[in-house]
């Protein structure tokens, strides 16, 4: 991975979020800045998909506690590259 690719934990970075279920319309966007969108994976339960920029490392457990706190379970996360199409898989940060 080339250093200048790292992002420090006090610098913003954007994140795709998977969580189990529905959240609540207009929730994500209100608390976090993010865009929820709902998904029906083939064969699998319902899921929300977030995507946005967060504002560090601290912010973004900041997001998984409040979905800890009200019952999402967290299926993945992925730190997305700058200026990335957010429904391609060509977004995330290579290891």
């Amino acid at each position: 991975m080339e250093l200048n690719r790292l992002v420090p934990m006090d610098m913003p970075a954007a994140y795709r979020i998977c969580i189990m279920g529905v959240l609540e319309s207009g929730l994500a966007e209100r608390y976090w800045g993010m865009i929820s969108s709902p998904v029906k994976p083939m064969g699998e339960p319902e899921q929300t998909v977030l995507v946005g920029e967060v504002a560090d490392q601290a912010a973004l457990v900041g997001i998984f506690n409040a979905l800890y706190n009200s019952g999402h379970t967290v299926v993945s996360v992925e730190r997305l590259l700058p200026d990335a199409d957010p429904d391609t898989d060509d977004m995330k940060e290579e290891a």
